[in-house]
Order: C-alpha cells, then structure tokens, then sequence
C-alpha cells in the first residue's frame, strides 16, 4: 500500500509588476510629455495601472498604491502633452 505524496501548501507570491511597470511609464511620460511621446506612454501607465489594480482585486498583487499612482502619473503626462501640443501649436501662427 502506497502512502500519498504530500504537498506543501505555498502561498503564492503577489505578482506586481504591472503596478511597478505603471509607475516606470508613468514617469517616463511625464518626463518626455513636452516632445509629445509622452502621451503614449501616458496611456500605457494607465492601462498598465488597471491591469495592476484589477491583480489587486483578484488577491494576486499587494500595491494598490502604486497601481493608481502609475495611473494618476499617465493621467497627469497625458494633460501635460495635450498642452505642451497647444503651446506649439499655438507658437507655429505666431
């Protein structure tokens, strides 16, 4: 008669990286919004935000906190771009 193997039960380990990579874009987009590039690295931070926030939700991520600063910086790049392209396009009838 054979025993049954055993298996310890591990937890898993929170899986953050989509609030990390949220914050990284999100900064990057604020840190190049006025050559206008920043935009689409704005809404990556955003999406990359939800998706963090939604592993939060699930019990699989333990940031919440830098899932939404990732999206209030991807937020705050895409405002800035928007206006830096008001600035120039306001500079090119001048």
């Amino acid at each position: 008669m054979s025993r049954p193997v055993s298996r310890r039960q591990t937890p898993d380990r929170p899986r953050n990286e989509y609030g990390v990579a949220s914050v990284i874009l999100g900064l990057v987009a604020l840190m190049t919004c006025w050559l206008m590039i920043g935009i689409p690295f704005g809404i990556a931070a955003i999406i990359t935000g939800d998706l963090g926030r939604g592993r939060v939700k699930r019990g699989q991520a333990t940031n919440p906190r830098t899932a939404l600063a990732g999206i209030v910086l991807g937020a705050v790049a895409i405002a800035a771009g928007l206006v830096a392209i008001g600035y120039w396009a306001w500079l090119d009838t001048q």
